[in-house]
C-alpha cells in the first residue's frame, strides 16, 4: 500500500512599494513634538517621562499628547497631529 504526501510551501510574494523616510527635523529646539500612546500598557508612562525629557533636554516649544483606546484600533488623530506638529513620537508599551 502506498499513499502519498502533499507538501505546501508556504513562501509567497509580498508586493512591496519604496517610500522614502520622512525628512529629519534638524534642531528641535522651538518645535511641537506629538507623542502617541498606542493603547498597550506603559506606553503612557514611557511617552510622559520621554516628552519631560525632552522638553527640558531640547527646548520644545510644546508636547503634545494623543491617545489610542486600543492598539487594534487606528489612530484618529494621526491627520491633526501632522497638522499640528513638526513630529510625532510613537510608541508601543509592555
Amino acid at each position: 500500500m502506498s499513499s502519498k504526501i502533499k507538501l505546501l510551501v508556504p513562501e509567497g510574494r509580498a508586493r512591496t512599494t519604496p517610500i522614502s523616510p520622512a525628512p529629519r527635523l534638524g534642531e528641535l529646539k522651538g518645535k511641537v513634538i506629538g507623542f502617541l500612546h498606542n493603547g498597550k500598557p506603559n506606553a503612557d508612562i514611557l511617552l510622559s517621562r520621554l516628552a519631560s525629557l525632552m522638553r527640558k533636554k531640547y527646548d520644545l516649544l510644546e508636547a503634545r499628547s494623543r491617545s489610542k483606546p486600543r492598539v487594534s484600533e487606528p489612530a484618529d488623530s494621526v491627520e491633526e497631529m501632522a497638522k499640528e506638529c513638526q513630529g510625532v513620537v510613537n510608541a508601543l508599551g509592555d
